[in-house]
């Protein structure tokens, strides 16, 4: 009886490892949900190298691999302009996409407190990430309920990429600029003309001399090959900022599984700091590699004393934003200085920095 016993304890208990076990030996494959994704920038650009796969990449593994999302990419420009690509996603042309809040003006203006000269200047783009992701998360803006906001990010300053050097801010007068339209009132306000046009078309538009110069982040001098037309990038400090949106058609949304919606959500957080430092690093790469160009690329700052200039004859756009939407039923004064309460904090924080993975 005993040897009996022992036999059925043995073979419960094989039986019961044997249930265990099953699972894991036989795991199921991760369901490959599709994503068409739309940009505006060429697959090239670090931004589809690094930025956005990371970040689906950080989904998947929040899944603990049950999904793999698969981007079907539209090349720039093919299906949706960079003024077209949040409606385009709100229309489900798109199921999602990153565009720059500045390629519509007059579409997002709670956001676009931040896009205007001398509001919110962010001293990097780490700072600007969290900047408008905080600006979003607090306003709540109407303006960004009609896709679902997967997460935001920023670029850091400005600078003006010309081919005569510009080293006082009265050189800025009379200049054709192109910018976004969150920098028309800079722009205006130093004299410049201000033009607006996709970055994919700034390459010809400066070899055909239908424009001066840009203002621009330093990514643009490589990512866009910038370094071949202008020859003098100028530091303009409180002249320029610029944000992105990431977002994803309702429908789309809502159709994912719950515990992939929570994972999405999940890594938000996450996303805002990937994106601020991957877009950090390339600043200074670009930097870099416009510097050992053949000929060469000239760097100049301004002096104390014409950045202090810049700074008066920038003022007066921040009273400009303020009655721009007041007149729409916004409390102006509050976005507006809250907007440069929350860039003066994230200003001060010190961010890790990030490089690719070789």
């Amino acid at each position: 009886m005993k040897k009996k016993f022992l036999i059925c304890v043995l073979a419960g208990i094989f039986v019961a490892m044997f249930l265990c076990a099953g699972p894991n030996v036989a795991k199921a494959e991760p369901e490959k949900i599709t994503i068409g994704f739309v940009s505006i920038w060429p697959m090239t650009h670090f931004t589809h190298v690094d930025q956005i796969p990371r970040y689906f990449k950080m989904v998947e593994e929040a899944t603990d691999g049950k999904y793999t999302i698969d981007i079907q990419w539209y090349p720039v420009g093919t299906l949706l302009g960079g003024g077209e690509i949040y409606d385009g996603v709100v229309k489900g042309i798109a199921d999602a996409g990153i565009s720059s809040f500045g390629y519509a003006p007059g579409r997002f203006p709670v956001i676009m407190a931040l896009n205007q000269a001398g509001v919110a200047p962010p001293e990097n783009c780490n700072a600007a990430s969290d900047t408008v992701w905080e600006h979003y998360k607090y306003w709540d803006p109407e303006e960004l309920k009609d896709a679902k906001v997967l997460y935001l990010a920023g670029t850091g300053p400005g600078w003006l990429h010309t081919n005569k050097p510009i080293r006082k801010v009265d050189e800025m007068k009379g200049l054709r600029i192109r910018c976004t339209g969150g920098g028309v009132l800079g722009v205006k306000a130093v004299g410049g003309d201000p033009i607006s046009m996709p970055m994919g078309d700034v390459y010809v538009a400066a070899k055909k001399g239908m424009i001066d110069s840009l203002i621009s982040p330093l990514e643009t001098l490589e990512g866009w090959k910038h370094h071949e037309i202008f020859k003098y990038s100028t530091f303009v400090p409180y002249f320029y900022s610029e944000f992105f949106h990431i977002t994803m058609n309702w429908d789309k949304w809502n159709s994912l599984p719950k515990d992939l919606q929570d994972a999405f959500d999940a890594v938000a957080e996450d996303a805002v700091e990937d994106a601020g430092q991957i877009w950090e690093y390339n600043q200074q790469h670009a930097m870099d590699f416009a510097k050992e160009t053949p000929g060469g690329h000239e760097f100049i700052y301004f002096s104390k004393t014409e950045v202090n200039k810049l700074k008066r004859m920038l003022a007066p756009v921040r009273d400009q934003y303020i009655d721009k939407l007041n007149e729409q039923g916004f409390p102006g004064r509050r976005i507006v200085d809250g907007a440069t309460r929350i860039v003066e904090k994230y200003n001060k924080r010190n961010y890790r920095a990030w490089k690719p993975e070789k």
